[in-house]
């Protein structure tokens, strides 16, 4: 080849090189900066939770039967709110981010699932439903916002593909779990276990790096915190054993009566109320929120849970035998009307009431420790995520005394709730996708 061809055909070579190397270092820069969005998105509506739900617990501090008039008209506003602000925040906001994964070739499809106003709206949501007195919680829905937010970003970058999509979708819903938890280990296992089930090689370095910036800027406004308090137990023993099975196993099917429940609904409500729930939305919405709020009148149900749990552990006491099964009906009545909320806050203090079940057979062990046991088991049985529950519990109570533990609960009920067949989060992702235009 002939010297200035050769040098040519190098030139060329090295420009298209550098050029690769330019798209690639912009996309990383926008994968960063959406993930120190996402942080400071995630500690926001962290805090503006926190005050809604205080809100609340004023005013039923003030009238014991305040409940009975907020729940209703507040399920009934924030409903309005959501019909006029437009479709795609209702529900947890995994299930949408798990379906958006998969129309990564389609951005006009994914902007139904994922978009600056869904964020917006699913952000109002969460607010009102807490302030109302709703059984929700705000954790789920920042994943979807994450990827809202991240995914709001590709029009940016120099090359738009659907993998660079991809990525957005995925660090932006790991970078909100990260924040919203402030547990970035848990992040990147709910990534690669939950919401994609495998991530490419040249994926999973952005997606680490996406993480880290968000649980620096949580880390950085919050502090170092932990979300229910810190579990100080033994470790793990052969004591231990059949209290992981039983509280495991009981776990299990309590997750997984829940996650059929709620995906077959059709099965159970009667035709009548079905048609009704369908003609009349915002008088079902309201019956819904008067049930909630005489449920609250027996048990201190509202909200996440965690408040009451957090109480519960740092003070090393189990919580009232009938706290869970009111906790599960308020869950299945908030899933049922439909309003922006997610259920990982609410099935740990499930979990933990389920735990508590076990404290009078189990004596001589710690109720914090059956406690932190029916955590993971009833988180690992509603999403199906077994590794996620552990880590997540692990890093959020500080229980590194428990990694055995945990992952053994973990697996066991997420083995029996497999028994019911129903994957909540692939169900509801299923049901997003079948909608989409």
């Amino acid at each position: 080849m002939p010297v200035p061809r050769l040098l040519r055909h190098y030139w060329l070579r090295l420009s298209h090189t550098v050029q690769q190397a330019s798209t690639s270092s912009r996309q990383t820069a926008l994968l960063w900066l959406g993930a120190a969005l996402v942080g400071l998105v995630a500690v926001l509506l962290a805090k503006a939770a926190e005050y809604a739900f205080g809100l609340f617990s004023w005013a039923q501090g003030q009238w014991r039967f305040a409940p009975l008039l907020l729940v209703p008209a507040g399920g009934v506003a924030a409903l309005w709110l959501m019909r006029r602000l437009g479709e795609g925040a209702q529900g947890s906001g995994i299930p949408q981010t798990k379906a958006a994964l998969e129309t990564t070739h389609a951005p006009a499809r994914t902007s139904q699932l994922l978009s600056l106003r869904i964020a917006l709206a699913k952000f109002i949501g969460i607010v009102a439903g807490l302030a109302s007195g709703f059984v929700l919680g705000r954790e789920g829905p920042t994943v979807q916002i994450g990827a809202s937010l991240m995914h709001s970003l590709h029009g940016f970058a120099r090359i738009d593909t659907p993998l660079f999509r991809r990525q957005l979708i995925l660090a932006g819903g790991a970078a909100g779990i990260a924040a919203a938890f402030n547990t970035p280990l848990a992040g990147i296992v709910f990534a690669f276990e939950e919401l994609a089930r495998s991530v490419e090689e040249q994926t999973s370095g952005k997606l680490l790096g996406a993480v880290i910036i968000a649980g620096v800027v949580s880390l950085a406004l919050l502090g170092d915190y932990v979300y229910f308090g810190r579990i100080h137990v033994p470790g793990f023993s052969a004591a231990m054993l059949l209290p992981i099975v039983l509280i495991g196993g009981v776990a299990g099917l309590v997750g997984g009566i829940f996650s059929w429940t709620c995906i077959h609904a059709q099965r159970w409500l009667p035709a009548s109320v079905q048609q009704w729930r369908t003609q009349a939305p915002y008088r079902f919405v309201a019956l819904c929120g008067l049930l909630i709020a005489l449920l609250g009148l027996l048990a201190p149900i509202h909200g996440s849970g965690a408040e009451i749990t957090s109480a519960a552990i740092n003070q090393g006491s189990a919580l009232p035998w009938y706290f869970t099964p009111l906790k599960w009906a308020g869950m299945v009545l908030t899933f049922l009307t439909g309003l922006p909320g997610g259920i990982f806050a609410p099935s740990l203090s499930l979990g933990a009431g389920v735990g508590s079940w076990f404290a009078p057979l189990f004596a001589t062990t710690p109720p914090v420790k059956l406690m932190a046991i029916g955590m993971v088991g009833l988180l690992a049985a509603v999403t199906r995520a077994p590794l996620t529950a552990a880590v997540i519990m692990m890093e959020m109570t500080d229980g590194h005394d428990m990694v055995i533990s945990s992952l053994a609960a973990a697996m066991l009920a997420s083995a029996v709730a497999r028994q019911f067949k129903v994957n909540l989060y692939h169900a509801l992702a299923d049901q997003a996708l079948s909608r989409l235009r």
